[in-house]
């Protein structure tokens, strides 16, 4: 069976057969397999992407989403970022001097992270911004910057800017895919997905799109990602719809431990179906929005640096959800476990070692491990295996999604983290990756 990562991968080829990706009944994917609007699915959208330089290989380094002029005394927005101490300038100036819950556009310029680049880098992002404003008649605290790239180097404020103004000037409704691509560095496909979400007698529709292959372990946020929704939604509404879909998604996703400088995740919506969800209605928006980000978020794990597959660990019967997500990550994270992954290796010792590194000190005699349905550990004790099962085993490991399940016999608390697996194209690419 060939490798099955990154643009081959089930959650990107043919979603509907993820058993990772659960859709809600009454959201319908646009365009699964022949590929997506994205962001601008939704009504009261505009996007452009297109190359101004930024980077050597002439691939399209600028994109700009902005809610139609029609629409931008209705709209709404919410957004969050990485903790990241040495967060990159765009990060600082969106929380510091941004209206968060009103932007109308946000400007995004990829082969340059603009982080660890001082007061001459805070300077580059506000005149980024003042420049698309200006363009589309905006004032600066509504339109928001992202920037993904190579840390610690200066981009030339001239040429970014210049680029800003011609990206804005070109943003039309069909832009989507063009603004995909712009966003995108070491990822070796877009990143986009959208549907329509069944309210009753009632649709609106959801869509985005986000970029990150590598340096992805979110806290609050992952890389760079942009959520789009044409129902009407309160500040407060979009605020809670993103921290709470956020939480279930792209903060339980890694692909190598690494949480980025840039990390940054907005929702804009516009509000142009003119249609206000509430109660259940409202529900059922959250709930295709979390599928939405979902579906991001595992395509990101799917784009690994070099990934071929998307790994599900479940610590269950923990004594608390704190526990939980500590082993989680700790296996998830784990070189050792992810190179066994990516050898298809069914090595479950270095499931077990890395878990109870993450318990210092204390003994716990009833876990059990389950590797791809198959029972390997009960009673903290080896199981024997019969050939049927080792068979399984070895065929399972051959798959694009693979399941891991300890329990640990604590407790009732649970958690669950999707990680990729680690080759040898992950240490190709950040070895050589400069631009």
């Amino acid at each position: 069976m060939p490798p099955a990562g990154g643009p081959m991968h089930p959650v990107v080829k043919a979603p509907e057969s993820s058993r990772f990706l659960k859709l809600p009944e009454d959201f319908a994917l646009q365009g699964a397999e022949s590929g997506s609007a994205g962001a601008t699915f939704p009504q009261g959208f505009l996007a452009s992407g297109m190359s101004v330089g930024l980077k050597g290989s002439g691939r399209p380094d600028i994109g700009i989403l902005a809610v139609s002029g029609e629409w931008r005394e209705v709209a709404t927005s919410a957004a969050l970022f990485t903790p990241n101490a040495f967060a990159a300038a765009p990060v600082v100036i969106a929380k510091e001097e941004c209206d968060l819950g009103g932007l109308s556009a946000v400007v995004v310029n990829s082969g340059n992270a603009n982080a660890c680049t001082g007061p001459q880098g805070l300077q580059t992002a506000r005149s980024t911004r003042d420049a698309v404003g200006e363009v589309l008649g905006l004032s600066p605290e509504v339109v928001a910057v992202s920037s993904t790239g190579v840390i610690g180097e200066q981009i030339d404020a001239a040429v970014l800017s210049a680029g800003a103004r011609q990206a804005a000037a070109e943003i039309c409704p069909d832009g989507g895919p063009a603004f995909a691509r712009s966003i995108m560095t070491t990822d070796r496909f877009p990143k986009v997905a959208a549907g329509t979400v069944s309210l009753g007698s009632e649709s609106v529709r959801v869509g985005g799109c986000a970029k990150g292959a590598g340096m992805i372990a979110p806290a609050l946020a992952t890389m760079l990602c942009y959520l789009t929704t044409d129902a009407v939604l309160s500040r407060q509404e979009a605020a809670r719809l993103l921290e709470d879909a956020a939480e279930r998604t792209f903060n339980r996703v890694t692909v190598d431990g690494e949480m980025s400088t840039n990390d940054s995740v907005f929702l804009l919506a516009s509000g142009a179906s003119g249609i206000k969800p509430s109660g259940p209605e409202l529900q059922r928006l959250a709930a295709a929005v979390e599928a939405v980000m979902m579906r991001l978020a595992l395509m990101m794990v799917a784009d690994g640096e070099g990934a071929t597959k998307i790994i599900r660990v479940s610590i269950e019967d923990a004594d608390t959800v704190e526990t939980a997500e500590t082993v989680a990550r700790a296996v998830a994270d784990s070189p050792l476990v992810k190179t066994a992954m990516n050898g298809n290796d069914p090595n479950w010792g270095r499931i077990m070692s890395s878990a109870g590194a993450a318990l210092p000190g204390r003994r716990i005699p009833n876990a059990s491990l389950q590797l791809c349905g198959v029972t390997v550990v009960e009673r903290s004790a080896v199981c024997p295996l019969s050939a049927q099962q080792r068979k399984q085993l070895a065929t399972s490991m051959r798959e694009p999604e693979v399941e891991v399940c300890l329990k640990l016999g604590l407790g009732t608390a649970d958690a669950e983290v999707f990680f990729s697996d680690l080759g040898h194209d992950y240490v190709t690419i950040n070895a050589d990756y400069h631009s």
